[in-house]
């Protein structure tokens, strides 16, 4: 396989890089497991990608530009004259889902543990980022008409953080111990929570 053309070659190790994340976790993504999927060496590995935080950044790319499906045809499958909440709410809700199916990639994607790149994230990954946040700003701009592009830009990302954090502890089982309360009733109160304080502070 190390003889196919160098396009055909890189895409082939991120086909294999994905499926070793979503059986196995993380930790089954090395150099020489890696390597010896696609059936080529680590050198010819490493001539495609740098180091394997660059791999998984990729790995992040797709799931983010998956995601962005996901969450818009959550967004169009409520009706126009929904109130925010509900459309936030299913919003949030389709991330969950999206993690819930997606779990061992999802973790990756928040995967934060050393060796990570000291350099600036790419712009194709940023530009994945900021277009999940702009849908966002569009759902929760309702609740802020005045706002100013920077106050609507934080009440994004504020909300896509807490709503992230919920999902994050709902996945890892980390909440259980916090409440055995239903996971749904939690994200609704969430949302609701976030909403109302949106609203209030206009």
């Amino acid at each position: 396989m190390s003889r196919q053309p160098r396009a055909e070659l890189a895409k082939a190790v991120l086909h294999e890089a994905r499926k070793l994340v979503a059986d196995h976790g993380l930790a089954a993504l090395t150099a020489r497991t890696l390597a010896q999927a696609v059936g080529c060496s680590v050198g010819t590995l490493y001539n495609l990608y740098p180091n394997l935080d660059t791999v998984r950044l990729h790995l992040n790319a797709e799931l983010l530009d998956r995601l962005q499906v996901v969450m818009a045809a959550a967004d169009d499958a409520v009706p126009p004259d929904a109130a925010v909440e509900t459309r936030l709410l299913a919003l949030a809700n389709a991330y969950l889902t999206f993690a819930r199916s997606n779990l061992n990639l999802f973790q990756t994607l928040i995967d934060n543990r050393p060796p990570v790149l000291t350099e600036p994230l790419p712009d194709w990954l940023l530009e994945r980022i900021v277009r999940l946040r702009r849908g966002i700003e569009m759902a929760v701009a309702p609740l802020i008409p005045h706002a100013s592009p920077d106050r609507l830009e934080r009440a994004a990302a504020t909300t896509w953080a807490a709503v992230n954090g919920l999902v994050e502890g709902i996945v890892s089982g980390n909440l259980a111990p916090v409440s055995s309360a239903d996971p749904e009733l939690m994200m609704a109160e969430l949302v609701e929570t976030l909403a109302a304080g949106l609203r209030v502070r206009g």
